[in-house]
Formats: structure tokens, sequence, C-alpha cells
């Protein structure tokens, strides 16, 4: 079981309020140890969205420019090992799709 420390906090009365409308007196400590894990959970995922924006970001030029320099390879090694499409060109809309 984890170790439990009796803190002391000064909320908003209507904020209590709808949290004793909502929870039993004796599942209020649990509430908003879970409201508090949530919230944490919640910062840290967009905490890491926005470094994962900036690190795309900063390393954006740096993947066109590898892309731009392998592409006349990449162009040839599907000229070379890439067969041809031989099929019929499928259908593009409900217009082609009906008989």
């Amino acid at each position: 079981m984890a170790t439990t420390e009796k803190v002391t906090l000064t909320l908003p009365s209507e904020l209590m309020q709808t949290m004793r409308d909502f929870v039993p007196p004796r599942g209020q400590s649990k509430f908003v140890a879970e409201a508090i894990e949530y919230f944490i959970e919640v910062k840290q995922r967009q905490l890491l969205r926005e470094e994962l924006i900036v690190g795309y970001q900063v390393t954006a030029e740096q993947s066109i420019n590898i892309t731009k320099d392998w592409e006349s390879l990449d162009d040839e090694a599907w000229l070379l090992h890439v067969p041809p499409y031989a099929g019929e060109e499928p259908a593009h809309g409900p217009a082609d799709q009906e008989g």
C-alpha cells in the first residue's frame, strides 16, 4: 500500500460543494488524489508534445535536405526494382462505380 501524507488544502467553497455533490465524505481524499494524478499526467503529455514539436521544427530543414540528397537514388531504385503497374485504373468516384 502507498504511503499517505495528511495535508491541508485551501480550495474555493464552490469547488468543494461541487465535489461534495459528487463524492461521499469517505471518498474525498481518493477523489482529490486521482484528480491530481490525472492533472499531472495531462500536463506531462502536454509538455512532451511541446518538446516534440520543437524538436521536429528544429530538425525539419535538415530532414528535407537529407531527403533531397537521396532523392535521385530513390528514383533510380524505383525504376530498377518496382515493376510498372499493368492493371486497370481503379474507379475514382460514385459515378465510376455504378454499372
